[in-house]
C-alpha cells in the first residue's frame, strides 16, 4: 500500500488530535504551526519571575473519551485537577469549588490545568510525527487530481499532500480555504471575540484568600494566580497574576499597545483588590485576537475539494478546548473515511 500523506496546519488542541489519530493508524503526518511552540491558546509565557499560564487558564470535559483524555494526562503528570478559592463577581465570601461561569461550566465540573504549565496539556497527542514551527502556511495548491502543495510566506514550498486539515482560527481559515471551494464561505458566519491578557508579577503575595476571580469588573472577566514554578533562590518568590480583559472591553481597546493595556488592566486590579498592591516586578500585556467563539460552525468540520481539505477548530463546536479536541477528532475520522472509501 502506498503512503499516505496529510498535512495538519496548526499544532493547537484540535491539529494534534487530529495528527495524533491519523498517525496513530499509520498516516504519515506533518503538522505545520505558525508559531514557536505547541498548544495554541494553551500558551505559557516563561519569564526569569516564572511561568504565566495567559491563555487558557483551565479546561473541563463533558464527553466521555475527553473526560478519559484529560485522566490520561493526569497519568502522565501533564495534567493535574485544579480547585481554586474563587471569587465571582461581587460575592465576596470564599468558594471552594467552582461556580457557574459564562462559559457554562457548573460546580460539578472538574478543572484541570496543564503540569506542570498548560501548553503541558497536549503532550499526550505529541508521538513521533513531524511538527514544524514558525512555517505560516498561506496558500494550498491543487498539484494533480487529489494531491495539495503548501506554501509558506516565505516562498517555501511543502508537499504533495493527499489531503490536508486546517486548524487556523476562522477567519485564517476562510482566508486560506475560500480560495479553494465556496463550501468554505460559511465559515464567514463564525464570531470569534478578542481578548487581551496582562501579566503581572508581585514581589509579595497578594493580601487576598481568593486564587481566582471571575467577572470582578467590568473589564476584567478573570484574574488568577499563576503557579511559579521557578523556584528562585535566595529570595521569596513572586505573586504571578494573569488577567484577562472582557470582550467588549478587549473590542474598544483591540489596537492599543501592550504596555497601555497592562498599565490600564493593573489599575482595575487595584480597584479591585481594594488595598495597596505589593512592587511589581514585571508587567506585560498580550493580545489574542481570536480567543473566544461566541457564534460557532454548528458542526464539528467542514469538508471541501472532495473531502480532501478539511477545516477543523474549536470554532467549529464552541469556545471550550474539549470542542478543539472533538473537533480534530472528527476532523482525522473524515479524513480516514476519505482516503479509505
Amino acid at each position: 500500500m502506498a503512503t499516505i500523506n496529510i498535512a495538519v496546519i496548526g499544532a493547537g488542541m484540535a491539529g494534534l488530535k487530529a495528527a495524533s489519530t491519523l498517525h496513530g493508524i499509520g498516516i504519515n503526518v506533518a503538522v505545520f504551526e505558525k508559531s514557536r511552540g505547541t498548544g495554541g491558546r494553551l500558551a505559557t509565557r516563561r519569564t526569569e519571575f516564572g511561568n504565566f499560564n495567559h491563555g487558557a487558564q483551565y479546561v473541563t470535559a463533558r464527553d466521555p473519551a475527553f473526560r478519559a483524555f484529560l485522566r490520561h494526562a493526569a497519568s502522565q503528570n501533564s495534567a493535574r485537577d485544579w480547585r481554586p478559592n474563587l471569587y465571582h463577581g461581587q460575592q465576596a465570601q470564599r468558594q471552594q469549588t467552582p461556580r457557574p461561569i459564562a462559559d457554562g461550566n457548573t460546580a460539578a465540573d472538574i478543572w484541570y490545568q496543564g503540569a506542570p504549565q498548560m501548553n503541558k496539556l497536549v503532550t499526550p497527542l505529541l508521538t513521533s510525527f513531524e511538527i514544524r514551527t514558525r512555517h505560516h502556511i498561506n496558500r494550498i495548491e491543487p498539484h494533480g487530481p487529489r494531491e495539495f502543495v503548501l506554501h509558506n510566506n516565505l516562498g517555501q514550498e511543502f508537499g504533495p499532500f493527499d489531503g490536508v486539515i486546517a486548524t487556523a482560527p476562522a477567519p485564517q481559515a476562510a482566508e486560506l480555504l475560500q480560495p479553494l471551494s465556496p463550501r468554505f464561505d460559511v465559515i464567514n458566519n463564525v464570531k470569534i471575540a478578542p481578548c487581551w491578557s496582562a501579566m503581572i508579577a508581585f514581589a509579595n503575595s497578594l493580601p487576598t484568600v481568593f486564587d481566582a476571580m471571575v467577572h470582578p469588573d467590568p473589564a476584567i472577566s478573570w484574574a488568577a494566580r499563576s503557579d511559579n514554578n521557578n523556584n528562585l533562590p535566595h529570595r521569596p518568590s513572586p505573586d504571578l497574576w494573569v488577567l484577562h480583559a472582557t470582550t467588549e472591553w478587549s473590542r474598544d481597546n483591540l489596537e492599543d499597545d501592550n504596555e497601555r493595556v497592562a498599565s490600564r488592566l493593573l489599575e482595575k486590579f487595584r480597584d479591585i483588590c481594594g488595598s495597596r498592591l505589593p512592587e511589581i516586578i514585571s508587567i506585560d500585556a498580550h493580545r489574542w485576537r481570536y480567543a473566544r467563539t461566541e457564534t460557532p460552525l454548528g458542526q464539528s468540520h467542514l469538508t471541501g475539494m472532495k473531502g480532501r481539505i478539511i477545516a477543523a477548530g474549536d470554532w467549529c463546536l464552541g469556545a471550550r478546548v474539549e470542542a478543539a479536541w472533538r473537533s480534530g477528532k472528527c476532523a482525522a475520522h473524515a479524513m480516514i473515511e476519505t482516503l479509505t472509501s
